[in-house]
C-alpha cells in the first residue's frame, strides 16, 4: 500500500512551521499528523504550542491533545498510531509536521524488535546500581556495548541500565538490535526549515514571553489540581519551572529566562539532529519568505 504522506515539514522549535504547514495542507487538501512527542498530552496546550482551535478548524490535526498525561508515548507508539491513521484513510493526503526527529527516523527506517526485559534481570541490575553506583554501571556498559554507551552520560541511569539489561537478557548488544530495524515506510520527502541563529533565538525568547501572556501559568495551576506529580507529561520543557513559580520556589522572571535558555539549547540540538541524521531539503526562512517557500513546495 502506498502511504499518502505528501510532505514532512520539520525544523527546530519556533522556526515557523505552523503557518506554512496550514497553508500547504489547505492547498493539498491534506490533514496534518503532528510529529511532536509533547503535544500529544491532554491539557498541556500552551507550553507545548499545540495547534489552536482556530488552526484545527482550518485543517484537521492528528496526534495532538489526545493522550492521558499519565501515559508514556514512545517512538513505537508514534509509528503505530501514524500507520493506523494512514491505513484508515487511504484516500487522504497527509503532512507530517513537527520537530521530534527520533519519531521521524523510526517511521522511515522502522523499529528494532528488542525483546522485553525480564523483571528479574531488571531488579538485579537495579540492585547492582544501588550497591556499586552509576559509575560502575557505566564502565560495564562501555565494556559490553561501547557504541551504544558512548552516546550516553554517566548520570543517565535509565539508558545505561537499558544497555546492560538488553545484553544480559539476550547476549547481544543493544546497538546491534538498534541497527536491525523493521517495518519502516522508507524515504519520505522531508523539508527542514531553518533561520539565521540570532533570529531563531529571538523568536524563541519572544514565544516564551507570549506563552506566559497567553495564560501558561494558569494552565499549569489547573493541571496541578488534576494531574499527579509523577505523570510523564510533567517532563515537558518549562512545566516543572512553572510549577516552581506557583509553589513560590522560583520568581516568574527567572523562570522565563531559564525556559528561554533551555529552549534555545533544545533548538540547537534539533538543528544538529536534522542536519546529520535525516536526509532533507534545507530551506532558510531568513533568506526566503513564507510565500516564496510555499510556491517552491507547491509549484516547483
Amino acid at each position: 500500500m502506498v502511504m499518502p504522506i505528501r510532505l514532512v515539514l520539520t525544523g527546530p522549535t519556533a522556526v515557523g512551521k505552523t503557518e506554512l504547514s496550514l497553508s500547504l495542507a489547505e492547498y493539498f487538501n491534506a490533514e496534518i499528523i503532528c510529529l511532536d512527542s509533547r503535544q500529544v498530552y491532554e491539557g498541556f496546550r500552551i507550553g507545548t504550542a499545540q495547534p489552536t482551535g482556530v488552526e484545527r478548524a482550518r485543517v484537521k490535526h492528528h496526534l495532538t491533545d489526545f493522550l492521558s498525561p499519565m501515559e508514556n508515548f514512545s517512538a513505537g507508539a508514534f509509528v503505530k498510531e501514524t500507520k493506523r491513521i494512514l491505513e484508515a484513510n487511504p484516500e487522504k493526503d497527509f503532512l507530517l509536521v513537527g520537530g521530534t526527529g527520533l519519531y521521524l527516523t523510526a517511521l522511515m527506517e522502522g523499529l528494532p524488535e528488542i525483546p522485553a526485559t525480564d523483571l528479574s534481570v531488571r531488579e538485579r541490575l537495579a540492585s547492582f546500581a544501588e550497591s556499586n553506583g552509576l559509575d560502575a554501571c557505566y564502565r560495564r556498559a562501555l565494556e559490553v556495548d561501547p557504541e551504544a554507551t558512548a552516546k550516553l552520560k554517566v548520570a543517565d541511569r535509565q539508558r545505561v541500565l537499558r544497555v546492560l539489561e538488553v545484553f544480559d537478557q539476550t547476549g547481544r548488544k543493544l546497538s546491534e538490535w538498534q541497527n536491525e530495524r523493521k517495518g519502516g515506510l522508507g524515504e519520505l520527502p522531508v523539508v527542514f526549515l531553518n533561520r539565521e541563529r540570532a533570529e531563531l533565538y529571538k523568536r524563541i525568547d519572544d514565544r516564551v514571553v507570549q506563552m506566559v501572556k497567553d495564560g501558561w501559568v494558569c494552565e499549569v495551576e489547573s493541571l496541578m489540581e488534576a494531574v499527579p506529580e509523577n505523570a510523564p507529561a510533567w517532563n515537558t520543557l518549562g512545566y516543572p519551572e512553572i510549577r516552581q513559580v506557583l509553589r513560590g520556589e522560583l520568581a516568574l522572571e527567572r523562570c522565563v529566562e531559564y525556559v528561554q535558555q533551555t529552549t534555545r539549547h533544545f533548538a540547537k540540538r534539533q538543528l544538529t539532529w536534522f542536519r546529520h541524521q535525516i536526509k532533507a531539503k534545507e530551506i532558510s526562512l531568513t533568506e526566503n519568505s513564507v510565500e516564496l517557500i510555499f510556491d517552491q513546495l507547491t509549484k516547483g
